[in-house]
């Protein structure tokens, strides 16, 4: 009798806490709705659905009737005219946590009590300006803060030492002040039309389990911060304009799915990927002064695609000669205007494999068809022959470097870049003078009708 009691009284228990909440999904749309939330559900403290307050179509101007909420699934708050989050302060733990346009918020006041959130999702709160008033948070496991106009400061967030997702985009962020403690992104790091010139604030982080999207950054200049970050399942680097090299990805080795670099109309060069070794697809495009692949020499493995198109500085593609041909489906080499010499040790493999789809074309002759490009190939298979007919002299240099080819080679141009890929020198003469170029080591490349070479200088 005393154990059927006992049970009894633990059933009563737990009626007295679950017994009321909604067993579906409820919405309250007017101010009476959330008043009389408490008692249309006595003691409800655990919502196992979701709550959605939705002022369309009623003014919302107070959470007050919600004080007994403790634990939710999901909280969607929507058009409300709430000036703060009063009501909630007794709510610990929600797992998705949304909040859309509610214009007279300006921070998360109000919820004082909660301890961790799955997922915060905040998007045209246009009055926001900063995320405090979360002063028990210990954990938040996904960020999305989109279109809040006034929303500019993160400092707040100084408590996340690892997240699975963070996502900001068209905010009025200039800084990433308050992420120093950030370790470990474990899904998706994505930045998008935001005021930021660097991630410096990211200094601890040491790995991107997930992707990393750059993405419509237009004052971005420097993306150094990432420099330990030697994996990513995709990397996005497109419409930074400002970004004029990226320098930061020392150590990066794999990428997974899609590396991808573009519309960023300063960048010069990717020396700074000289450790990638492995990419899913590799697409470089609509990069206006992109003048050389090199920092690419490394890269062994391209699974699916390499995609080339509209890279109007560009002349060759030497750097990808490395790449094993066997993994590659698909190439396309397009509207480059002075790429004119697409053979190497990679293409010269593919371009006669009917299993991969090529698509050359609208490029600087030379490389303006596969036909043009099998040409080549057959004719100068590879660099041992322009190595033994082009004699480059003296280096190291002091001041005129003599281009001397011979009889069988026609000799069209050399271009000398510094040793970060900035073009320096672009002559049709044999003899370039080097006197007013500073100390150091230099790369020149020989475009001939045989294919193009490049060579290491040294300037004393």
């Amino acid at each position: 009798m005393k154990k059927i009691t006992l049970l009894f009284a633990i059933f009563l228990s737990v009626v007295s806490v679950f017994g009321q909440c909604p067993a579906v999904d409820i919405y309250l749309t007017t101010q009476a709705d959330v008043d009389n939330f408490a008692s249309t559900y006595p003691n409800c403290t655990q919502l196992t659905h979701l709550l959605r307050i939705d002022g369309d179509t009623a003014i919302i101007d107070n959470l007050n009737g919600l004080s007994e909420i403790i634990d939710a699934q999901d909280i969607f708050i929507l058009k409300t005219q709430i000036i703060d989050f009063t009501g909630l302060d007794n709510l610990v733990n929600v797992r998705n946590l949304t909040l859309w346009f509610n214009d007279n918020v300006q921070n998360l006041d109000g919820f004082s009590s909660l301890q961790e959130i799955a997922s915060l999702e905040m998007f045209t709160n246009n009055s926001l300006i900063n995320l405090s008033g979360l002063t028990d948070i210990q954990f938040i496991h996904g960020i999305n803060l989109f279109e809040n106009d006034n929303l500019t400061d993160l400092s707040h967030l100084s408590f996340i030492t690892s997240i699975n997702s963070f996502v900001l985009g068209g905010n009025s962020i200039s800084t990433l002040a308050g992420l120093e403690n950030l370790q470990e992104v474990t899904g998706n790091f994505f930045v998008s039309n935001e005021l930021l010139e660097n991630f410096n604030a990211l200094e601890s982080l040491q790995s991107i389990d997930g992707s990393l999207y750059l993405m419509n950054n237009n004052y971005v200049l420097d993306v150094s911060a990432f420099n330990n970050i030697s994996s990513l399942v995709n990397l996005y680097v497109v419409e930074c304009p400002n970004l004029q090299n990226i320098s930061g990805f020392q150590n990066l080795q794999t990428v997974d799915e899609v590396f991808r670099i573009g519309f960023n109309t300063e960048l010069r060069n990717l020396v700074d990927f000289t450790n990638i070794i492995s990419v899913g697809n590799l697409d470089i495009y609509e990069n206006e002064n992109l003048i050389s692949l090199r920092g690419l020499g490394n890269l062994e493995i391209i699974h699916q695609r390499l995609f080339i198109n509209n890279n109007p500085q560009l002349i060759a593609i030497q750097p990808l000669r490395n790449v094993d041909p066997t993994q590659i489906e698909e190439v396309v080499i397009l509207n480059n205007i002075n790429l004119s010499i697409c053979r190497n040790d990679l293409i010269c493999a593919i371009i006669e494999d009917d299993s991969v789809e090529k698509t050359i074309a609208l490029n600087a002759p030379g490389c303006n068809t596969v036909e043009e490009v099998l040409n080549m190939c057959l004719t100068n298979p590879t660099d041992i022959i322009l190595n033994n007919q082009l004699r480059v002299y003296p280096n190291p240099v002091v001041e005129t470097l003599t281009i001397l080819p011979s009889e069988n080679i026609s000799y069209f141009k050399a271009i000398i870049y510094s040793i970060f890929g900035e073009k320096l020198i672009e002559t049709s003469e044999k003899d370039i003078d080097f006197s007013n170029l500073s100390k150091g080591i230099y790369f020149v490349e020989i475009a001939t009708n045989k294919g193009t070479i490049s060579k290491k200088i040294v300037k004393k």
